[in-house]
C-alpha cells in the first residue's frame, strides 16, 4: 500500500492458512478496500478494527502515508471527469477538512501529477485541460528530436 503496488500480498499460498485470523482478516480487508479505492470502506475498517491494526507498531509508524496514497489515488480519480471542482465537494467525498484537501491538492500538483492550479478566492480546483492532439504532437516532436539526434550521431561516426 505504501509503494501504492496493485500485488495482493495476502492472495499468496503462503497467506491462505491464516485467512481466517482476526488480524490477518483485518488487513486483508484494508489492502482489498485500498485497491478498490474505497476511501470509506478503508476508515471504516480502520476504525472497526482500530486495535488489531493499530496494535501492530510496524503499522501504526506509517499508517498516515498510507492514508495520504489513498486519498491521493481517490482523489485523482475523483477529479477525472472535471475541469473545475470544489475543494468542499472533494472535502466531503473523502470526509477530511478542507485544508487537508488544499494541502493534498498542492503537493499533487508540485509532483506534476496533476496539471492545474488552485483558486484559493472561490475555494475550486482548476484543471488544465490538454487535448489528445497536444500529446501526438509532443510525442512526434520527442521522435522528431531523438531521430535527429540518431542522425547526427551516425554522421559524425561515419566522418
Amino acid at each position: 500500500m505504501l509503494t501504492e503496488s496493485q500485488i495482493n500480498p495476502f492472495d499468496s499460498q503462503e497467506t491462505k492458512p491464516y485467512k481466517n485470523d482476526k488480524e490477518i482478516e483485518a488487513m486483508t480487508n484494508l489492502v482489498s478496500a485500498f485497491q478498490r479505492k474505497d476511501i470509506a470502506e478503508f476508515e471504516q475498517i480502520l476504525k472497526a478494527n482500530h486495535n488489531a491494526i493499530m496494535g501492530d507498531p510496524f503499522i501504526r509508524a506509517y499508517i498516515d502515508d498510507v492514508l495520504r496514497n489513498i486519498r491521493t489515488q481517490v482523489v485523482i480519480k475523483l477529479i477525472k471527469p472535471y475541469t473545475r471542482i470544489d475543494i468542499n465537494f472533494i472535502s466531503k467525498q473523502l470526509n477530511i477538512p478542507e485544508d487537508e484537501v488544499e494541502e493534498l491538492l498542492v503537493g499533487l500538483i508540485l509532483d506534476d501529477r496533476i496539471s492545474g492550479k488552485i483558486d484559493q478566492v472561490n475555494r475550486r480546483l482548476e484543471l488544465e485541460r490538454r487535448t489528445t492532439d497536444a500529446h501526438k504532437y509532443e510525442a512526434l516532436a520527442a521522435w522528431s528530436e531523438n531521430v535527429s539526434s540518431l542522425c547526427k550521431t551516425v554522421l559524425s561516426k561515419a566522418t
